[in-house]
């Protein structure tokens, strides 16, 4: 049975360190940016690889220089056994203007 983790990420970089980070973020396995902000902010996927796990990946982008946060804002699983039965789950998204 083979599984499937798609993780994104929202990853804030200190201003100062941004070029470093984005260089060390785009070179791990699995790990794609897919957009960058002027204000330090990065749109980032991390999928499961052979022998490298997409949570791996996660806690290697907090520990990346520059890093200051990395969010997780969305989460799939999936596994070859249950092919129809994607589970998709979402990371709580709190409106701070309603609380």
């Amino acid at each position: 049975m083979n599984e499937f983790n798609l993780c994104s990420l929202v990853v804030h970089l200190s201003p100062s360190r941004a070029d470093e980070a984005i260089a060390a973020v785009a070179t791990l396995p699995g790990v794609e940016i897919h957009a960058k902000t002027d204000d330090g902010r990065l749109v980032v996927t991390a999928i499961d690889q052979p022998g490298v796990r997409a949570f791996d990946q996660i806690a290697e982008i907090h520990r990346t220089p520059g890093v200051v946060a990395a969010s997780l804002v969305y989460h799939a699983f999936d596994s070859d056994s249950e092919p129809n039965a994607p589970q998709a789950h979402e990371a709580a998204n709190t409106d701070l203007r309603r609380a």
